[in-house]
């Protein structure tokens, strides 16, 4: 007998209830999404209005002052295939909205990533497919196009990358540094790779630089005034892993079509199968 699959629930897990069983008064959100149609709206505690139904999807919740809500509307783009035919496809414009509503951000990005433990910088990707870094005051800790790819933020650091990815190839005059939440770099930008530790709750990452690698601990790195460099002359680096794992970007065509495996989509496109079609 097959083994059923159990829900993982995580913090953008929702679950569907009836109205007749929901009772606003218990919800501890000062914003509360409904949806009318296949738009998402939300209304305060005392069920007035508060954004009028106009989002694709939502992302986070507000149960405190601090808290902001990630939005999304849908971008229509698409391409012509062999023999002619046009395919169209949707990707999602991401925006911010505080706990009153306000736009802090209008949807107008096609990345926005929230430092972990940090509520007022995001990493931010424009419709040039530019990177920047900005405050929620919408002033820039990093201006746009000053790294080809920048990541988010986790543990007060982030991966910046210069060079470009063609054919979902890393160019060998790619490299990789990090930089802190001021946008100064602490490791420089001459690395081959740097494992990606966004969101993924490591205490440590490792850099490579030619054939050899190094494990960095990132506590280590924060709070350095100077910029650090790693030997990379020891630890031979060798993953027998790498590209076989599948599954994580199945339904996408980076994966389902192109065959691209769940670590080449994190590391060639950054982890969004749909950059598949901004390669050069």
């Amino acid at each position: 007998m097959e083994k059923e699959e159990i829900l993982s629930v995580d913090q953008y897990t929702k679950f569907l209830v009836p109205a007749s069983s929901y009772n606003m008064q218990d919800d501890n959100r000062l914003l509360i999404p409904f949806t009318s149609g296949d738009k998402i709206g939300f209304v305060d505690k005392e069920g007035a209005i508060v954004v009028k139904p106009q989002f694709t999807m939502y992302y986070g919740d507000c149960y405190d002052e601090s808290d902001n809500i990630r939005v999304t509307v849908d971008d229509l783009y698409g391409f012509v295939r062999s023999g002619g035919k046009v395919a169209t496809y949707k990707r999602p414009m991401y925006g911010l909205i505080n706990y009153k509503g306000e736009t802090i951000f209008e949807p107008s990005f096609y990345r926005l990533l929230p430092a972990i433990g940090n509520k007022k910088i995001y990493t931010v990707q424009n419709n040039h497919f530019e990177y920047a870094v900005l405050n929620i005051d919408g002033t820039e800790v990093v201006p746009f196009g000053k790294y080809n790819w920048i990541d988010g933020f986790d543990n007060g650091l982030a991966r910046v990358r210069i060079g470009n990815v063609t054919n979902g190839q890393k160019e060998n005059g790619n490299k990789w540094g990090l930089i802190n939440e001021n946008g100064k770099e602490v490791l420089p930008l001459e690395y081959d790779d740097i494992w990606a530790f966004y969101g993924k709750k490591r205490a440590t990452t490792k850099v490579i630089k030619g054939n050899v690698a190094q494990n960095v601990v990132l506590s280590e790195i924060l709070g350095k005034d100077e910029t650090l460099e790693y030997d990379c002359s020891s630890s031979n680096y060798y993953d027998d892993d790498y590209g076989t794992s599948y599954g994580e970007y199945a339904g996408s065509y980076a994966q389902d079509v192109e065959g691209y495996s769940d670590d080449v989509i994190d590391d060639a496109f950054d982890g969004d199968p749909d950059a598949y079609w901004n390669i050069d």
